[in-house]
């Protein structure tokens, strides 16, 4: 049985609000659109995160998120938000409190029918420092530099038919990205969003990029070579519009051999 292949993209801007913008992006696969909504988390700044995505869309429409605090039984929303977009993502933050409160995320576009996220626990009291964990060196999961330069290599010579000029290899964006790869590999999941909250963004600024002006990420799963990979990304709009934005500078490539696995992230200072 031939194997499905799945790929996600995401691109996103850091401006003053630290408030990622989401890009269009179309997965590489026939899927659904559908809405999703992640588990809120506290930040190390002391600020509730909630985020709501919009994923296999084709079609243009206002993403809508809620944070909701329940309190005594009783649910109310204490922040919101909304963007137009294609696929991509939406984030909004509310400061927490010292008192531990419940708090779910609701996500919802034109359709109305709405998503909701676990409920999470949080106060400043255990707001703690996103921390990039050390992946566990196995033969499954490492990543493997030969096969991350070749799809470097790819991507340039992608790029430079635009016009753009060739990306930086960084080690920093390289840590963050084989980072990524493994976590998705050992806990089972495909997604831009960590298991654990962070966004692409919190993960670049874990791994000491610095300033981040812009970033952007691609993901996969299944394509056995990089040519495969770099191939089904130029096949999506979304993805291709990462590879070919000529706004981005540095790239790093994080090979998974479980999936295979593979992220792909860009940024600029």
């Amino acid at each position: 049985m031939r194997r499905q292949l799945q790929a996600l993209a995401c691109l996103g801007s850091l401006a003053a609000l630290s408030i990622p913008v989401p890009a269009t992006a179309q997965a590489a696969t026939a899927r659904a659109c559908r809405v999703t909504a992640a588990k809120p988390y506290v930040d190390s700044k002391g600020m509730i995160r909630g985020t709501a995505s919009r994923v296999g869309c084709t079609d243009t429409a206002r993403l809508r998120v809620r944070i909701v605090q329940v309190v005594a039984g009783k649910s109310r929303a204490v922040k919101s938000g909304s963007r137009e977009v294609t696929s991509g993502r939406l984030t909004t933050a509310v400061r927490c409190t010292t008192t531990p409160r419940r708090y779910y995320v609701i996500a919802m576009d034109y359709k109305g029918a709405p998503a909701k996220s676990p409920f999470a626990i949080l106060s400043c009291k255990t707001a703690t420092t996103p921390t990039t964990p050390t992946p566990t060196p196995t033969p499954t999961t490492g990543g493997d530099s030969s096969i991350e330069d070749q799809v470097v290599s790819l991507t340039n010579k992608a790029r430079e038919s635009q016009g753009c000029r060739p990306l930086i290899n960084d080690p920093k964006l390289s840590a963050a990205a084989r980072e990524h790869s493994s976590d998705m590999a050992a806990k089972n999941y495909f997604d831009h969003t960590s298991k654990d909250g962070r966004s692409p963004g919190d993960r670049i600024r874990a791994a000491g990029f610095s300033p981040i002006s812009t970033w952007g990420e691609n993901i996969a799963m299944g394509q056995r070579t990089p040519a495969d990979v770099v191939k089904g990304w130029l096949n999506s709009p979304g993805h291709r519009a990462n590879i070919m934005n000529c706004a981005f500078t540095h790239i790093g490539v994080g090979y998974a051999k479980q999936g295979p696995l593979w992220t792909q992230v860009f940024a600029a200072h």
